[in-house]
């Protein structure tokens, strides 16, 4: 058995990393593809997908501030295509879901983003494809288990917080659900 070195790593880690902007390439011209959205806002789109879901569970799983995502999501409100509904387990809280209108944008940013990449991928023989397609099922187990809380989907309760300093109060639960 050959043994993997650090070195090894980062290797690997910079060939992934060389590929990452190519794939921000797609992305962009997907959305532009569809009448010249964002692709920020194509990715949230298709983050919130057809559930209802909050908004610090997007911002969790596009590795955005809160800020950016109430931002976008206030454009994207205003343009009919995402709406606040309360959320049926917690009735102080707001989730977010498309409309029928953002549900026909985010497939054509998923059809565009995946047509763009279709064509990349046909130029592979069919041993690459499949070494690729391995690959990726590799590479996304093994981000699974490196989160937190392996398997965390949008439909898990999120909640920000910090580890407590010493100088810093106890939070109450009630002044945490208001955080929420």
């Amino acid at each position: 058995m050959t043994k993997i070195t650090p070195t090894d790593d980062l290797s690997l880690a910079r060939a992934v990393l060389a590929v990452m902007p190519r794939f921000g390439r797609i992305a962009w011209h997907a959305a532009q593809d569809c009448g010249g959205i964002s692709p920020e806002r194509g990715r949230l789109l298709w983050a919130i997908g057809d559930k209802s879901v909050r908004a610090g569970l997007v911002a969790q799983q596009l590795k955005l501030s809160a800020g950016a995502v109430t931002e976008v999501v206030e454009g994207l409100v205003r343009e009919g295509l995402v709406r606040r509904d309360t959320d049926p387990d917690d009735r102080r809280a707001v989730v977010l879901a498309l409309t029928a209108e953002g549900r026909r944008v985010a497939e054509r940013f998923e059809m565009a983003a995946s047509t763009s990449m279709a064509q990349v991928l046909g130029r592979l023989t069919l041993p690459q494809r499949r070494r690729v397609r391995a690959a990726f099922d590799d590479l996304h187990t093994a981000f699974v288990a490196a989160e937190p809380t392996p398997g965390a989907g949008l439909r898990h309760t999120f909640i920000a917080s910090s580890p407590p300093r010493r100088s810093v109060r106890h939070i109450t639960r009630k002044e945490n659900a208001v955080a929420r």
